[in-house]
């Protein structure tokens, strides 16, 4: 599903965020991505879902080299890959519903199938009653479970979720990987960054470790449900 060869970004500044970095992941596996602030997370997310692009080395996702995408083919690579944002990204005015409807809109999607996947995925998040809140009116685990339904609204193969419980409470934060796992044994391949410490251990998922833009570690665990039910 991934694969990065020998990917370096250096940005204007002089900042080298990624290294001559190596990395697969394969279709349906759960990975984890730790290390310190400032480590290449971020960027290597980034680079993901072309957000940004690398100095050299090549970013392959499902077999192609995005690296090489033009504008025109953007949209096309967008529709595969789900993401999930610390800061939730919401528009404020629109309602949940209207949220997670926002990218079937503008790919033309009819409104009967509309409906039907914006429900699939509220009921897979648990929200399908909060349907025509707004965002200010949710709680943050609330709004992520938003972010969360928006991701898969298009059945990605792919998701990614950079800190996606940095602002939550631990409770709230086992809730939110319960649903990744959830995603996950549907056949999502998922990638998550986080700093949470207590969630990599527990899970005993795959960890990759990055530190001054290397992988310095690859760890394979053990599978472990976290109850998904």
């Amino acid at each position: 599903m991934i694969k990065l060869k020998q990917v370096s970004k250096i940005y204007p500044t002089g900042v080298k965020a990624l290294q001559g970095l190596n990395l697969e992941v394969q279709s349906g596996e759960f990975v984890f991505l730790v290390g310190p602030s400032g480590a290449g997370k971020s960027t290597l997310m980034k680079l993901l879902y072309r957000a940004e692009q690398p100095t050299s080395g090549q970013v392959l996702v499902g077999g192609v080299d995005i690296t090489r995408l033009s504008e025109t083919q953007m949209p096309g690579l967008r529709q595969r890959i789900g993401v999930v944002f610390q800061d939730y990204k919401l528009l404020p005015q629109r309602t949940v519903f209207e949220n997670v409807a926002f990218a079937l809109k503008v790919l033309g999607v009819s409104r009967v199938e509309m409906q039907k996947r914006v429900r699939s995925s509220l009921d897979l998040v648990g929200l399908r009653d909060s349907a025509d809140c707004l965002p200010h009116q949710l709680s943050g685990g609330q709004q992520q479970r938003v972010c969360l339904a928006r991701a898969i609204v298009n059945t990605p193969p792919l998701l990614i979720a950079d800190e996606p419980t940095g602002n939550l409470d631990p409770e709230t934060s086992w809730e939110i990987m319960r649903l990744l796992t959830k995603i996950n044994m549907h056949g999502t391949t998922v990638v998550v960054a986080t700093h949470n410490k207590l969630v990599v251990d527990n899970m005993r998922r795959r960890v990759v470790t990055i530190d001054h833009g290397r992988l310095v570690l690859d760890q394979a665990r053990g599978v472990y449900s976290v109850g998904v039910n």
